[in-house]
């Protein structure tokens, strides 16, 4: 054929550079890379200048291309070291890499060997192979040195003071166990032992490289060792009897090191070398890798070697390059062009013969599956000769394609990554923000709880408002309000006057997840109260925490046996506490709440509580009737209430304490009519406050006076004022303070220092005052001189306990035994009792439960044989309704449930327990008398006769 023209072998020399050096393809093993040899046609310069103008060319195209210097030497000495040059980063730092440096672990491993097995020469580096250190201490030295990380500079070793410190480590926590383990469940115990001990093993596994090694190679981690251990290359070391590629990382280490003392020892170590720098080359290339590194590099990297001789190693490299090739029949992305001159192209063969270099490639390649075989005996099959002459820089084709970056794989790095994590970051931060201002219980990243909402108040502060489920807590801070109104931590040991808030809730879940996970059938109660308030006002929510306690307790009983006072019904109680804020006026928003879960979860068949009489309240209680949900209120007295459908109270109306008023009226005045009445009450307000003004009416009509001086005050900070300047204009013997309980010292106030307690005075008050306690002690309120107290109380606890009954209702049975309230005997002034709220409470859901539990009876699914239908899906707020109406309990805690008489209509049946009490000082001290009164469900009161209606 003839060498081709100049014009032609420079224009085709150039087109096929360009064309390898393009996009990479799809599959690395689809395009064979030869290493390309220019030799002399006729002009013996040629060659060097076609390498210089190929130089140019790729850096103009942006090509990681490098042109090491070739050293001297010796051949195999310089091989080693140029091919040690080449995979070195720092070699490839300042080519123009379009994704980060070139990294070389697999070479970096082999260097290692190399100078494990390696003794120094006499100018300090490393001798040349073979080498005459035993295979055995070469094994050795490489164990000592051999490193984890990249960033290592040696093995991890623990200090010498490790010892006395982890000693030292492990006495505290022996000591902290002990004192934690009793207080510990075992479970979390044995996590937690679990952990260390997996932290112990693996800090001792990361420190020892016979542990960690072996784990890397056989389960796939750390490429440079998996490689080294599975590669198929090393299998051809083993002996035959030892299963050669079975010899694993320590098998194959200690026969490359043996190798190297071999006489063949520098050829060898030339090709593992050369063998490790391909395959880094093709890993470093991989499209299938993480950080998508094959796309990123969209072409191969260049090597150009000038002036290749058998004397400077270069020859050596290519024909190092061309046995790995041949004999591992695989496709490296790495493009090698030498430049030889005449004498090493008759050694390779003589002159090549001419053609354009794009036909010799196709020709190269279609070759490529005979020239491999073993009785070919083609030598260097993998180089490519192409004669060139004439000048270059004449022949370079006009147009060319910059090698950049494909865009789209900006989208999948460092940087993007770090935009797209701050992006995430402050999504995240924004999410959790808005739902942290929203919701009570947000997780991580955008979690949370719906049943609960963050409302403001008209002072600015918030609270968490709705029902709790799956344990949210209403307060906010660690500390939570106890049973006696001081704030404390919530504990498990906390009993008595000690539990707060918190310890309720978490006892209430705790009950509600074993109610779920035993399976049986069970209905759901909501109890409404107020459990926060503003800054400062806490006090407000320990009648409603006692109210909780109260539920609890019949949550208990319902569920429970085995216990004093538990009857272990078959339908189970699942109680759900809400709260309707300070004084109620979310009550809209914990409606919500409600209804929404009673649409998803028919279990919900009623609610209790919602105690305090406001326009929130009510409009919220109507709202839930109206939806057909049963409403058993607890203390709330309104007179319009109980003409609601579906509502039953406990309490007795306002105009129940208004008849009971006038009655101990007559009884001081013996008969004579009043002259003058101070009716201080509250104005609605903010708080929309229903209570104080319904009974003041009710007690002018009631009461009649013929002089009447309304008060009115908006809340604790006025009353003081308004009532002393009311007692300076014109002082009256009767007063009726139809405010509420947090009122009663401003009012108290107000009296001594306007002076109407210089003379007698009859304060009379309704039934919010048994939530204060007189006395001049903590939280009570003192009575001044020349004062009688009359107030109404719907339950008084002497009647309740009268008989030995603390011993015998289930009330006070379970109050003790679970609770720690009112042992070993119940006393008549029982701080955490004696205002009646926990025994309300407790009766109302247990006139609820009941009637679950009665519906539940009534459809036979307790009957023997009956049909295995959960009561969840059968037992309905409608069904629930219907047992109401014919509801009976004897013997609750505060007398007989019956609501068998209720005709729902204005100012309530008048059967509900109320006892008028005088309170008068004696020696300073208070002491109350009752001096009318009945029980629940109209049950005479011991010794009394009932107050007139």
């Amino acid at each position: 054929m003839g060498n081709p023209r100049p014009t032609e072998s420079g224009r085709g020399l150039f087109a096929l550079f360009d064309w390898m050096s393009g996009r990479l393809p799809w599959r690395l093993d689809s395009r064979p890379y030869p290493v390309i040899v220019l030799e002399p046609a006729g002009d013996p310069d040629a060659p060097g200048r076609h390498l210089d103008e190929l130089k140019r060319f790729a850096a103009e195209t942006g090509l990681p291309a490098i042109s090491p210097e070739l050293p001297g030497g010796g051949a195999e000495a310089a091989a080693i070291a140029l091919v040690d040059a080449v995979s070195q980063p720092l070699t490839w730092t300042h080519t123009r890499s379009p994704f980060g440096r070139l990294r070389f672990p697999r070479s970096d491993l082999v260097r290692t060997i190399q100078a494990a097995a390696a003794e120094p020469g006499p100018d300090g580096s490393a001798a040349p192979p073979p080498y005459r250190r035993s295979p055995v201490a070469a094994v050795d030295r490489w164990n000592e040195h051999a490193r984890l990380f990249r960033w290592q500079n040696g093995p991890l070793r623990a200090p010498g003071w490790w010892t006395t410190v982890g000693g030292s480590l492990v006495a505290m926590i022996a000591v902290l166990a002990g004192g934690i383990a009793e207080q510990t469940p075992s479970l979390i115990l044995l996590t937690a032992a679990a952990c260390l001990a997996a932290v112990l093993l693996v800090i001792a596994g990361i420190s020892t490289r016979r542990i960690w090694l072996p784990v890397l190679s056989a389960f796939g981690f750390g490429g440079r060792y998996r490689w080294f251990a599975r590669t198929s290359f090393f299998a051809v070391l083993g002996d035959g009897e030892d299963g050669g590629d079975d010899l694993g990382f320590e098998g194959r280490l200690h026969r490359v090191c043996e190798r190297l003392t071999k006489p063949d020892a520098a050829r060898f170590l030339l090709q593992i070398k050369t063998f490790a720098l391909l395959e880094d080359l093709r890993d470093q290339h991989r499209r299938s890798a993480p950080d998508l590194r094959g796309f990123k590099r969209p072409s191969p990297p260049v090597v150009f070697l000038a002036g290749a001789r058998r004397h400077n190693g270069g020859l050596a490299v290519l024909s190092a390059i061309s046995d790995i090739r041949a004999r591992r029949s695989e496709f490296h992305p790495l493009i090698v062009i030498a430049s030889v001159d005449a004498a090493t192209r008759d050694e390779l063969g003589g002159p090549a013969p001419g053609g354009d270099p794009r036909e010799r490639y196709e020709r190269w390649r279609s070759s490529l599956g005979t020239a491999q075989g073993p009785s070919e005996s083609v030598p260097l099959p993998y180089l490519l000769r192409i004669p060139v002459t004439g000048d270059p820089a004449a022949e370079r084709p006009d147009e060319f394609t910059v090698r950049r970056r494909p865009r789209w794989t900006w989208l999948w790095s460092w940087r993007s990554l770090a935009a797209a994590v701050l992006a995430l970051a402050l999504v995240l931060v924004y999410a959790q923000t808005s739902l942290r201002s929203t919701y009570c219980s947000v997780g991580f990243p955008v979690d949370w709880n719906g049943d609960t909402r963050i409302q403001t108040n008209g002072d600015g502060s918030r609270e968490c408002v709705g029902v709790s489920t799956h344990g949210v807590r209403f307060e906010r801070g660690r500390d939570s309000i106890g049973l006696d109104g001081e704030r404390r931590r919530p504990s498990p040991r906390n009993t008595g006057s000690r539990l707060t808030l918190a310890d309720l809730q978490r006892r209430v879940e705790d009950e509600n997840q074993a109610v779920l996970d035993s399976r049986k059938p069970y209905v759901t109660i909501v109890y409404a109260g107020i459990f926060t308030a503003s800054p400062g006002q806490s006090d407000l929510t320990v009648s409603s925490i006692r109210e909780l306690a109260g539920a609890h307790l019949a949550q208990m009983r319902n569920n429970r046996s085995g216990q004093p006072g538990e009857v272990g019904n078959p339908l189970k109680v699942r109680l759900l506490p809400a709260n309707t804020g300070q004084n109620m006026l979310f009550s809209a928003e914990t409606a919500d709440r409600i209804l929404d879960i009673a649409h998803r979860d028919p279990t919900l068949v009623g609610v209790a509580g919602f105690g305090r009489n406001t326009d929130h309240s009510r409009a919220a209680i109507e709202r839930l009737i109206a939806a057909g949900l049963p409403v058993v209120n607890t203390v709330n007295s309104s007179d319009r209430l109980p003409a609601l459908p579906h509502y039953y109270g406990l309490a007795s109306t306002d105009f129940d304490e208004a008849a009971a008023t006038r009655a101990a009226v007559r009884a001081e005045l013996r008969g004579r009519p009043i002259s003058r009445l101070m009716l201080v009450h509250r104005a609605p307000g903010p708080s929309r406050d229903a209570y104080s003004r319904e009974i003041a009416d009710d007690v002018a009509r009631a009461l009649a006076p013929r002089t009447v001086d309304r008060v009115v005050y908006t809340d604790t900070d006025d009353i003081a004022d308004k009532v002393k300047r009311n007692c300076e204009s014109a002082a009256a013997p009767f007063v009726y303070f139809a405010g509420r309980s947090e009122d009663l010292p401003g009012l108290m106030n107000g009296l001594v220092q306007g002076g109407c307690t210089r003379r007698h005075l009859v304060l009379m008050a309704g039934d919010d005052v048994t939530k204060t306690r007189f006395g001049t002690g903590p939280h009570e309120v003192p009575i001044p001189a020349n004062t009688v107290v009359y107030h109404t109380a719907f339950v008084h606890l002497p009647f309740l306990i009268a008989g030995d009954a603390d011993q015998t209702n289930g009330f006070f049975l379970l109050a003790r035994n679970l609770l720690g309230i009112g042992g070993p005997r119940v006393r008549p002034d029982e701080p955490l009792l004696v205002d009646g709220q926990m025994a309300l409470t407790y009766d109302a859901v247990v006139a609820l439960g009941q009637a679950a539990q009665n519906a539940f009876a009534g459809l036979g699914l307790t009957a023997a044989g009956s049909a295995p239908v959960a009561g969840s899906r059968s037992v309905t707020s409608g069904a629930v309704l219907l047992e109401l109406r014919h509801l009976y309990v004897r013997n609750a805690a505060t007398g007989d449930i019956d609501f068998r008489g209720d005709r729902h209509e204005v100012n309530g049946p008048g059967d509900r327990g109320l006892t008028m009490i005088k309170v008068t000082l004696r020696d300073g001290t208070p002491v109350a008398a009752p001096i009318c009164g009945r029980l629940n469900g109209g049950v005479p009161a011991p010794g009394l006769k009932p107050c007139p209606r």
